[in-house]
């Protein structure tokens, strides 16, 4: 009995040992495949107001997406439209706090992403929308890689064209494709008389683009007329040109974040549709013009083969003509890029945009190297213009100096506003000239 004994307490002590080793190497294999599992990224996201400029001296109020700073509690960066890109890696757990700053209620819906019913921010059924001064967060995992994007999803019509969208891309584990770089286009639409009607609501400075319209009544979004096309929040000629070099392979993340249809082409190229709505094709198709619908994500592939300076445009007429027009330019090509189709006026109108909401604002101070940088612009295209156009450019000269003026004398706001508007209409009559080429 105690051979038995001792030959049964002896194999229970093996188990045990073996028990105990499996143990220990299943922690070690399961510490081993943490790290492949994703980390947690935490992005702080805050709305406002803001002034969009899409196109220098050509503003409209806006409201942006911008970074937030937690621990000061307050903006880490001015909001923006298209607000910050966001980027994770496949497997990440996401977790973004939005604190609305702004005084509309306002949510975020990842659109694209397979998030939890929880997080999905459709307005007062998944969540009820985030007052001013408060904060909601939105966790997730990112499972699946391709191109997303964000918006607010209260008052669609609304919300997102007023500018609360941007970029949600999540990179894959290993790289899917071998490429040179990648660019990520978010196509919109600005209807002016929408920014007058929301900046009128909240007493706000409206922009150039809006300020001298008027309302019959309320806005209607079914009567909605865009007038601005952008890309990335611009408008030709202010969007920054696509540079690539001859033989490399470019990654486009196209995203249509506006209300209207577009067709995307490109000038002596064809690409391949590789991924759509964040799912890859199994048998991608080659094309030059690709439609995409509102809230629709194409990943295009483009080998930069055909040295040069290309278009990229909508290829729908006005849509074009009004702003979504842009160029893809080779290393080698720079040099050869006409910037000369930018009126010599626009940097002065860029400033004057400046002093203008400055005025609003009743920041005197800041309006004061708004009027010198307009000044100098005006001093700059004198050779231009007042060898034939000498009175209209001395009235122009006479109309900055006349604010200046005021700025340097006791405040009296009548006065100011008679000074700018004829500062302003002094500038359109001197860009009218230039843009005419005729000096006679």
């Amino acid at each position: 009995m105690k051979k038995r004994e001792i030959i049964l307490l002896f194999s229970i002590f093996c188990c045990l040992v073996g028990l105990a080793v499996f143990i220990v190497n299943a922690k070690r294999e399961a510490a081993s495949v943490q790290p492949n599992k994703g980390q947690t990224k935490v992005f702080h996201l805050y709305a406002a107001d803001m002034e969009q400029e899409v196109s220098q001296g050509t503003t409209l109020y806006s409201w942006g997406f911008g970074l937030w700073d937690p621990k000061k509690n307050a903006p880490a960066s001015p909001p923006s439209v298209p607000g910050p890109e966001i980027r994770v890696k496949e497997g990440d757990h996401v977790k973004v706090v939005f604190h609305n700053q702004q005084k509309e209620v306002h949510t975020i819906h990842f659109h694209g992403v397979d998030n939890s019913f929880a997080g999905d921010g459709t307005t007062d059924i998944s969540q009820h929308p985030t007052m001013k001064n408060d904060s909601f967060t939105y966790e997730f995992d990112a499972k699946k890689a391709g191109t997303y994007y964000y918006h607010c999803h209260v008052e669609p019509d609304r919300h997102p064209e007023m500018g609360l969208y941007g970029a949600f891309i999540v990179e894959p584990k290993q790289a899917k494709y071998k490429t040179d770089g990648e660019f990520t286009l978010l196509l919109s639409e600005r209807d002016p008389l929408l920014s007058l009607a929301e900046g009128t609501e909240a007493h706000q400075y409206v922009g150039t683009a809006a300020e001298h319209l008027h309302l019959d009544g309320e806005y209607d979004t079914t009567e909605r007329k865009a007038k601005y096309y952008t890309i990335n929040g611009k408008v030709d000629p202010e969007i920054p040109p696509l540079h690539v070099k001859e033989g490399g392979t470019y990654l486009i993340r196209l995203i249509n974040a506006g209300s209207e249809v577009h067709t995307f082409h490109t000038h002596g190229h064809h690409f391949k549709v590789v991924a759509s709505d964040g799912r890859d094709i199994s048998h991608p198709m080659t094309k030059d013009s690709i439609t995409i619908g509102p809230g629709e994500k194409y990943d295009l592939l483009l080998k930069a083969d055909n040295p040069g300076i290309w278009p990229i445009h909508c290829h729908m007429g006005p849509h074009a003509t009004h702003g979504m027009h842009m160029m893809m330019v080779y290393d080698q090509y720079h040099d050869k890029m006409n910037h000369g189709s930018m009126s010599p006026v626009s940097e002065v109108k860029h400033h004057l945009a400046l002093l203008k909401q400055y005025k609003f604002e009743k920041n005197y101070e800041s309006m004061k190297p708004e009027i010198k940088d307009i000044i100098q612009g005006i001093q700059g295209f004198y050779s231009i213009a007042a060898s034939e156009h000498f009175e209209e450019w001395t009235a122009l000269d006479n109309a900055a100096a006349a604010v200046s003026k005021e700025l340097n004398s006791p405040m009296n706001p009548t006065v100011m506003e008679k000074a700018i508007n004829n500062l302003e209409q002094n500038i359109n009559a001197m860009e009218q000239i230039l843009q005419s080429g005729d000096m006679s």
